[in-house]
């Protein structure tokens, strides 16, 4: 009867079991983040690998040296199998349900050509960078082909000038716009029917002062066979919902390698200190291949040194980190793309031809949300959250930081004050000194000027009858001496 009832118990929480959700898988790294100092600080993991999926997993071809994905609004994923020639379309339950091998070209039957970039419009179109064929071509949600665009013609490029599309993304007026391999001028820029424009946010001009020095002292022979001093060239693109584009250089020279450019091509991404988003803070820094813009101004940067993904909000402070290289759930071989969508995120790595999702922890999506509700202004709502956050890790600048605003806007500046300086936030802890003197000095003025003017009186009387004093003091001593 014992062994029954055992029997029972047992198959009761095994039914139970199965039929509870799975938890995400644990993670084969620590969390960090930096401090205002530059210095690594242990962090809760924000995200954790939830599941993979590959080719053979749902039930097609292995994917071939993918190179990009895009996820769409409607929560599609579409990824871009270079080495099939292919366009693969998955749906939020990672079931394959379209591929585009092929299209009608005006009659004639055509393919894609090492692709490398992928981008859907709000339309649903969808803009492949076909970068062997040196093209960008444009299809419909169904896969039928819309037209094509090729290289740009205008009397101020050279004449050797090769077109390699690697990149596209499209702006909600329809400008197109391209990262092409070896062009220095910056992104090309196309307008709504395909014309080329000009070029926006070239980087500026790199160079060694040892190598300066001599090209200055040599020869024009000589100097023809140095190196020659040119912009650095983008290498990844994305545009958020009010039109600015974002972009990354993987040079490991560039101070800033992430610009957020303006329709006018000015960079005008926020930096909070001296470190900006350039990832880890050490000798051998990290090299961005790709950037993923989301809502409420945070994005993120794959960096392809470690195998990283950073994520940073609006003012440019660094979230969490996540991914590193390894052969564990988890980790990359050699990622080449993110995207994310709600509180998922998916890597694309190329060698493995897998996509890795990662689902938000309980840290993560309280980080998220207070980080939506501070960027929105909802700063009292955000500071309930900062504080939750706290206790899962009492080192989270970023939260302090949260809350110390939220009380400065609600007029505690003291203790704003507490809290800016424990997130090592000077410009605020300033402003909120300045505030506290101020009403420091409103509320006890008054107090402060009767006790300085009692003083002073106090002073005044004894000083008088000191000098009364000493007057009577004469006065005796003159009719002694008489």
């Amino acid at each position: 009867m014992i062994i029954k009832r055992s029997i029972l118990i047992l198959a009761a929480a095994l039914i139970i079991a199965s039929l509870s959700p799975k938890p995400a898988h644990a993670s084969p790294y620590e969390g960090y983040t930096y401090s205002y100092w530059g210095e690594a600080v242990q962090s809760p993991i924000a995200y954790l690998p939830s599941r993979t999926i590959t080719g053979q997993e749902i039930g097609i071809e292995p994917l071939a040296t993918p190179n990009d994905m895009f996820a769409a609004p409607d929560g599609n994923l579409y990824v871009l199998d270079s080495g099939n020639g292919r366009i693969v379309v998955l749906n939020s339950e990672w079931k394959a349900i379209r591929q585009i091998q092929g299209f009608d070209n005006n009659g004639k039957q055509d393919s894609f050509n090492k692709p490398e970039g992928i981008f859907v419009s709000g339309a649903g179109h969808i803009y492949v960078a076909d970068t062997e064929n040196k093209r960008v071509v444009v299809l419909d949600s169904s896969g039928a082909f819309i037209r094509e665009i090729g290289a740009p013609k205008s009397e101020v490029l050279s004449d050797n000038f090769e077109y390699f599309p690697r990149k596209v993304i499209v702006d909600k007026a329809g400008r197109i716009y391209v990262v092409a391999r070896g062009v220095f001028d910056g992104i090309i820029e196309f307008d709504s029917v395909g014309d080329f424009t000009g070029f926006i946010g070239t980087n500026p001009v790199q160079f060694d002062p040892v190598d300066l020095f001599w090209k200055t002292v040599s020869t024009k022979e000589q100097r023809e066979k140095m190196i020659r001093f040119v912009p650095i060239e983008f290498n990844n693109v994305d545009v958020d919902a009010d039109g600015f584009i974002f972009t990354t250089t993987a040079d490991k020279q560039t101070l800033v390698p992430v610009k957020r450019l303006n329709p006018s091509g000015i960079d005008v991404l926020r930096i909070n200190g001296e470190w900006g988003p350039i990832g880890d803070y050490s000798r051998d820094r990290s090299a961005f291949i790709d950037i993923d813009v989301s809502g409420n101004g945070v994005y993120r940067t794959l960096d392809s040194t470690r195998g990283r993904v950073f994520t940073y909000n609006e003012d440019g402070n660094l979230l969490y980190v996540i991914g590193q290289y390894g052969n564990q759930l988890g980790t990359f071989k050699n990622p080449v793309a993110i995207e994310s969508f709600g509180n998922r995120i998916f890597v694309l790595d190329r060698d493995l031809g897998m996509i890795t999702e990662f689902s938000a922890t309980k840290f993560g999506s309280l980080v998220n949300e207070a980080n939506g509700l501070y960027s929105i202004g909802k700063h009292n709502d955000a500071a309930k959250l900062w504080q939750q956050v706290l206790k899962l890790d009492a080192n989270y600048e970023m939260a302090y930081v949260g809350i110390g605003k939220s009380m400065l806007r609600q007029g505690e500046y003291k203790q704003a004050m507490t809290y800016l300086k424990l997130g090592n936030d000077r410009e605020y802890y300033s402003k909120a000194l300045t505030k506290f003197r101020r009403e420091y000095m409103r509320e006890y003025f008054g107090t402060y000027m009767t006790i300085v003017i009692a003083l002073i009186l106090i002073v005044m009387a004894v000083r008088r009858g000191m000098r009364v004093r000493k007057e009577g003091m004469k006065q005796d001593a003159v009719s002694q001496g008489r």
